[in-house]
């Protein structure tokens, strides 16, 4: 992180997800991606139980959710997909350059149709997905024990989004306090469950394009460990660690905003808490030491020159009102290794504009 951070007093509402529209970025494939498939399950209901904690980035607090934009594309030889430069609110995007030529050709032409939806009578070309990727610690997966421990990236699904989102940054009308749940010592667990699709003779492929994500929070906070599992703490540490997180569950239940003042103002002033950080600063550079970096491997990154050639060669062909998946060959040198899209894709995460895009076709 660039500046001193008060590790303690990092308000979760504070999230750079919460303060912008088009944010962060990159979808490489990459080993470090936690991939939870029903298909993999050892359970007999079907369903891939696992516990994990998604957490701060340690490197970067406020960038913990990492927000990608990406397009993808099909060609004469076959389907690839670019990261957009929106992500990180740069909109000379070249994709994003053409699309906007399209939007906004004379209704109806044929520059307007490459653009418009099918139902609009358009051949809807520009497809933009939209995800968010975290970093996790893999608490208990029995399914793939070897991950246990492991410290990761998630694509975060809409529904286990919406759930921390809840804790982290509650309406004000709620009166909730902002529940600091991805903290590394004093965040939560999530109890998490994915569900096969529905079994469909006629359309097979609805069991794994159709999965469903549920999650509960644990009822208790639950440290990060070092990967091997052990405590990053001294049984005097986590003493320190427990008599604080005992107080601040006061200050998080606490529903009245005046007592939950007074209480936090209390905790603040204890003793106990200026011990937990000097903790905590040691116990963030541990962790640093052997955690990926969320924004540093998953970030937005210019284009390598075979995808550049690629998406430009795709764009000269929408822009000629032609459709690039019918028409000349990709130039030679263009083609291969040119897509950046991750392997696995959260089917309940949001596809399609983030808000305030009310005005985009995707």
């Amino acid at each position: 992180m660039s500046e001193e951070l008060d590790i303690l007093g990092f308000d979760p509402s504070q999230l750079s997800v919460f303060s912008t529209n088009e944010g962060g970025q990159s979808s490489n494939v990459n080993k470090n991606i936690y991939v939870a498939k029903p298909s993999e399950t050892k359970s007999e209901d079907g369903v891939y139980y696992a516990k994990i904690k998604v957490i701060y980035s340690p490197q970067n607090f406020k960038d913990s959710i990492l927000e990608v934009q990406s397009y993808a594309m099909q060609d004469e030889n076959g389907f690839f997909s670019a990261d957009s430069s929106l992500m990180i609110d740069d909109k000379t995007c070249p994709i994003f350059t053409a699309w906007k030529k399209c939007r906004y050709a004379d209704e109806g032409s044929i520059l307007w149709k490459q653009q418009a939806k099918k139902e609009d009578g358009g051949k809807a070309l520009f497809d933009k997905r939209f995800a968010r990727y975290v970093t996790i610690q893999v608490i208990e997966d029995k399914n793939h024990p070897e991950l246990q421990g492991k410290y990761m990236f998630w694509k975060l699904p809409k529904s286990i989004w919406e759930m921390i989102e809840k804790k982290q940054h509650p309406s004000a009308e709620s009166g909730n306090c902002p529940v600091p749940v991805m903290d590394l010592l004093f965040g939560y667990g999530i109890k998490l469950e994915v569900h096969p699709g529905p079994d469909d003779k006629a359309n097979p492929m609805r069991k794994t394009r159709e999965i469903s994500y549920s999650g509960e929070f644990t009822k208790h906070p639950i440290p990060c460990t070092n990967p091997d599992g052990s405590s990053l703490l001294t049984p005097d540490e986590e003493a320190v660690l427990e008599k604080y997180t005992d107080a601040m569950e006061d200050v998080w239940d606490e529903e009245d905003p005046e007592k939950r003042a007074k209480l936090l103002e209390k905790v603040n002033a204890d003793p106990n808490t200026a011990e937990l950080r000097k903790i905590y600063k040691n116990v963030l550079n541990e962790i640093k030491s052997f955690c990926p970096d969320l924004n540093e491997e998953l970030g937005f990154k210019p284009w390598p020159d075979a995808l550049a050639k690629r998406v430009q060669h795709w764009i000269d062909i929408v822009l000629s009102g032609n459709d690039p998946a019918s028409s000349a060959a990709v130039p030679e040198g263009a083609k291969e290794e040119t897509s950046t899209a991750t392997v696995e894709e959260a089917d309940d995460a949001p596809v399609g504009g983030g808000d305030g895009d009310e005005d985009l076709p995707f």
